[in-house]
């Protein structure tokens, strides 16, 4: 379980947190809303670790998180969090095989015949299993997002972090895009946490937090943020 009570302020851009307290549970779509610089976006990349409250603390496990030194926080990321953005950031000079496989062979220490299992499992799940051998340049955009997915999942992670995935996709592609999203925690019992200028409407998350102003404002289904 993700669980924070934070302060954070940043001045550029302009957005912070204040005293916001909560605890994610796995095998859940938890979808962060709020308009532009009202933090939502900050609380996601608090929860992924990749900033530093100012106050409180982020746990992962009822293991603080804050005080960990910077490797101890990168491996942390690397093997229990997987992360998505709104951009692919496919390399594309690789194969989609190859593109999923790197973080198996840099991060797990997987050898060649482990990482071709656990990559052709991977691509299965999101449905391209059949373009593996494919440069990037012969896949749509949407088959690019499937492939990052993919990338993400391969090294089993705990939680996927999803900032604004999908965002630069056609309305219809992105509705394809979160459905198979949403089946991550169904399925594989993965927390998503995610923002998203679609929003609930377009995700149908099992729980919304909305953030206003640095402030949480409302929680469909608050969880006590217990030690």
């Amino acid at each position: 379980m993700l669980r924070a009570d934070a302060l954070f302020h940043h001045r550029s851009p302009p957005a912070e947190l204040l005293g916001v307290s909560l605890a994610i549970e796995p095998g859940r779509f938890t979808l962060l809303s709020g308009e532009a610089n009202s933090g939502a976006g900050l609380l996601l990349r608090l929860l992924g670790l990749l900033e530093r409250p100012d106050a409180g603390e982020v746990w992962f496990d009822s293991k603080p998180t804050t005080c960990m030194e910077d490797a101890a926080r990168v491996s942390l990321r690397n093997h229990l969090l997987g992360f998505l953005f709104a951009e692919p950031f496919l390399l594309d000079s690789f194969t989609v095989a190859e593109n999923v496989a790197m973080p198996l062979f840099k991060i797990s220490g997987y050898e060649i015949e482990q990482a071709r299992a656990r990559t052709s499992e991977v691509l299965e799940f999101v449905g391209i299993g059949a373009e593996a051998d494919s440069p990037l340049e012969d896949l749509s955009l949407l088959d690019h997002h499937r492939v990052s997915l993919a990338r993400a999942l391969a090294v089993g992670p705990r939680v996927i972090i999803a900032e604004d995935a999908g965002s630069h996709l056609l309305p219809r592609d992105l509705v394809e895009f979160a459905a198979l999203l949403r089946t991550v925690p169904a399925m594989l019992g993965i927390a998503v946490i995610a923002t998203s200028p679609g929003g609930a409407e377009v995700f149908c998350p099992d729980r919304e937090i909305r953030i206003e102003n640095g402030i949480l404002a409302a929680d469909s289904h608050p969880i006590p943020a217990c030690p």
